[in-house]
């Protein structure tokens, strides 16, 4: 999936560095790197929405999580970007990719596809301007993923892709069109039109038909504001059904009958279908029985199709008990603001391997995050390998379907805002539905907010250890260490994120106050809480700590990446004279990888372990 956020040249830019290079760049084998250095510094600062390139291949997060981009991250104020490393492309032209001394320009085509299909869109074309041996591999890769967020943007990329159709349009496979245009004759048209771009909607859509209908070989499609879109141009409806050989399709806010229209006309059958409909208006029954005819779903989304019944009133009618198709192919689920009985999920998906319901505002696309892809060998249709939710919606989860990792995003124990400090906490009545899904779900992996209340041990914590027989990972995001905890004797890794964000609830529940200190700095102080975690959980073999925050919004608070830092150690020594060894950071990472697999094997730790020296 490519990600919006990646920042990337105009076409523009690339139009104007190939007039700069007469067309396609010199020869430059001998000496390749000076000439890319020279290509990126005279590259335009000013990078924003244009060709976005597929993210592909994966990393591990701090948590654990593969992420769909091998590049490092670096934040800012407002977003988290993948930024390549200004050297990445030059040091790669240069080293050599064989024993026998091969260079990199001189691998065949296939090869350099192969290698080139893992750059970014900037990687791309920093490389086409490299060497003419690789500048068209690089070009087409470059080509192949796009994203328009403007009738401007529209106006120009389509343009630029139509005027070369064989040598540019027949490359793109990932098209992603975020353009809002309302109907005409509508108080928001009218709005459009005060602004002076009434004359740019029909053009922009005009152009945006011609390249859908020439776009053979598109593969992935997201289409937002699409019943507006549709109804601006029905051109533009016909142009997306006939579309030959879409994979991917993402829909958002639509639900009225122009996607009805979509979904019975698609010419494709693809394999991954998410479906975000409006509030207002939508006609959900006929969108839930149009889903049904595409058999083929391997993956599908479905966000907006009812809204979630409040935890808070008991007689809250539930609008989707049943359905009346079965998706057999379907293994991986979101539901995204959607009332939908547990039992009915099981029934009409029966061999899901991964199941996320959220509540999240922005659709089902939004609720695709960081996770593992275990591959967990199958134990029949009735396993799956990962759950995600909140608490409430896993009641009587059935003892057949056992799961190998389970995450609640809801707050354990959490206090609610017209009753702090008092004995009515809205987290408490998802703490046995959690037990009992523990129970019968046998999970390996755990995954979890609550706080730290002290009279938790006896209620969650000792029964936790009774129930979790099989747990082999805990991860526990909470407001501080508890005082006590229960050993769960099958437990090999313990991670411990303190959230910040969540601390006003309560005060420190430590045997000892802590004097204020630097969380992010003060390693002694992590390592204090951390012994004296160690001291009441003998299996274990590795432990986490870290210091953070994750987003709490009341009343439903839900796991958002860890911002934080995390440190590692190994746990040696038994009885009273256990010890913790620091874990380099540069090979944690892979530490929890292993220790999360299926496959795990003790005697993989020391070859792990043995890299870093």
């Amino acid at each position: 999936m490519a990600i919006a956020s990646t920042r990337t040249p105009t076409l523009t830019a690339v139009q104007d560095h190939e007039r700069r290079l007469g067309g396609t760049p010199q020869s430059c084998l001998a000496a390749p790197s000076y000439y890319g250095i020279y290509l990126y510094s005279q590259l335009p600062e000013r990078w924003h929405e244009g060709i976005v390139g597929r993210q592909s291949d994966s990393e591990t997060t701090e948590n654990g999580a593969h992420r769909t981009d091998k590049y490092p991250l670096r934040s800012n104020t407002t977003r988290v970007e993948y930024v390549p490393s200004p050297s990445r492309v030059t040091s790669l032209v240069t080293q050599t990719v064989s024993q026998h001394g091969t260079r990199f320009l001189d691998l065949n085509d296939d090869v350099l596809a192969m290698i080139i299909s893992e750059f970014t869109t900037k990687d791309s074309l920093q490389l086409s301007l490299v060497a003419r041996r690789v500048h068209l591999v690089a070009k087409r890769q470059a080509l192949s993923s796009v994203t328009m967020e403007s009738a401007q943007t529209v106006i120009r990329i389509c343009r630029y892709m139509l005027e070369d159709v064989v040598g540019r349009l027949r490359w793109i496979r990932r098209l992603s069109v975020s353009v809002w245009i309302p109907a005409k004759g509508s108080g928001r048209y009218g709005w459009l039109l005060n602004r002076n771009v009434e004359i740019q909607a029909p053009m922009a859509i005009g152009l945006l038909v011609s390249l859908l209908e020439q776009a053979h070989g598109l593969q992935y499609l997201h289409v937002g504001n699409v019943d507006n879109n549709l109804e601006f141009d029905h051109a533009l409806l016909d142009a997306i059904c006939a579309l030959p050989n879409l994979v991917e399709l993402e829909l958002l806010r639509g639900g009225r009958s122009e996607t009805l229209k979509l979904l019975d006309g698609l010419r494709s059958r693809p394999r991954s279908l998410m479906l975000d409909v409006q509030l207002v208006n939508a006609e959900k029954d006929a969108i839930i029985s149009r889903t049904g005819r595409f058999q083929e779903l391997r993956v599908l989304g479905l966000g907006g199709m009812y809204m979630q019944r409040s935890r808070f009133y008991k007689n809250t009618t539930r609008l989707m008990h049943g359905l009346h198709h079965t998706w057999p192919n379907v293994t991986d689920l979101t539901i995204t603001r959607c009332d939908i009985e547990l039992p009915a999920v099981l029934h009409a998906f029966p061999n899901l391997r991964a199941l996320t319901f959220t509540e999240w505002v922005n659709g089902p696309r939004s609720a695709v995050h960081d996770r593992l892809t275990y591959s967990v060998p199958s134990q029949g249709p009735a396993c799956l390998e990962y759950v995600e939710g909140s608490g409430y919606l896993f009641e009587d989860w059935p003892a057949e379907r056992p799961v190998y990792h389970i995450l609640i995003q809801s707050v354990l124990a959490i206090p609610s805002q017209t009753a702090m400090g008092g004995e009515t906490r809205c987290g408490d009545p998802e703490i046995p539905i959690l037990l009992e899904m523990a129970r019968n779900a046998e999970p390996v992996i755990l995954t979890f907010r609550i706080m730290a209340f002290e009279s938790l041990h006896e209620s969650f914590w000792k029964r936790l250890a009774a129930e979790a027989t099989r747990l082999r990972c805990l991860e526990g995001w909470m407001t501080n260490v508890p005082s006590s905890l229960s050993p769960i004797t099958s437990l090999l890794y313990l991670e411990i994120a303190i959230d910040v964000s969540t601390s006003w609830f309560t005060s420190c529940v430590m045997d000892e106050t802590p004097e204020p200190v630097d969380l992010d700095c003060s390693e002694a102080y992590a390592e204090r809480l951390a012994s004296l975690v160690i001291m009441q959980i003998p299996s274990l073999r590795y432990l986490s700590l870290g210091f953070g925050s994750m987003a709490s919004h009341l009343p439903t608070p839900h796991i958002q990446p860890f911002a934080g830092r995390m440190r590692m150690w190994k746990v040696e020594g038994t009885g009273g004279e256990r010890a913790l060894c620091p874990v380099p950071s540069t090979i944690a990472q892979r530490l929890k990888v292993l220790l999360k697999s299926p496959d795990y094997d003790p005697l993989q730790e020391s070859d792990v372990l043995d890299s870093s020296q």
